[in-house]
């Protein structure tokens, strides 16, 4: 049985300026929508696009604005997918569920979303499957999310 279908779809131009108002921005956003597996898996992914800026600097002082930007809009497009992913299952599940920022996990299965809904007996979430479909272009993440209930 469905439980719900959720969509939500971003543009990229909104998280930058949400990432780029103060120095502090990307720190604050980051620990507001993300879980704590997830924070640690984007300190990961944010070191690794420094070391690379680095590597790519070393190599083409010319092109180091245009690494710049490539690297941002890295890190834009992988908070935006975890944004719209996580506003469109809070969408399928309400209201019958409400769940936090905190509450849902994301990460990469086989180049899927894999979702795990964190403290699900005390939401009262049992034997659901969640599937879900992400999309993005130069300007816009998109993503959907069905969610339905697995009855044995």
């Amino acid at each position: 049985m469905i439980l719900g279908i959720g969509i939500d779809i971003i543009h990229l131009s909104r998280i930058k300026a949400l990432l780029t108002r103060k120095p502090t921005s990307l720190l604050h956003f980051s620990k507001r929508i993300l879980s704590d597996g997830e924070l640690k898996e984007f300190n990961i992914f944010f070191s690794n696009q420094k070391k690379n800026l680095i590597s790519a600097n070393n190599l083409s002082q010319n092109n180091s604005k245009q690494d710049k930007i490539m690297i941002n809009n890295n890190i834009i497009k992988y908070l935006a997918v975890r944004w719209t992913l996580k506003e469109a299952a809070y969408k399928a599940l309400f209201p019958h569920y409400r769940l936090t920022w905190k509450d849902i996990s994301i990460s990469k299965i086989k180049e899927k979303p894999h979702f795990m809904i964190h403290n699900v007996s005390q939401k009262g979430i049992n034997n659901i499957k969640v599937h879900s479909s992400v999309s993005h272009d130069e300007k816009y993440v998109i993503s959907q999310v069905l969610i339905e209930s697995i009855t044995c």
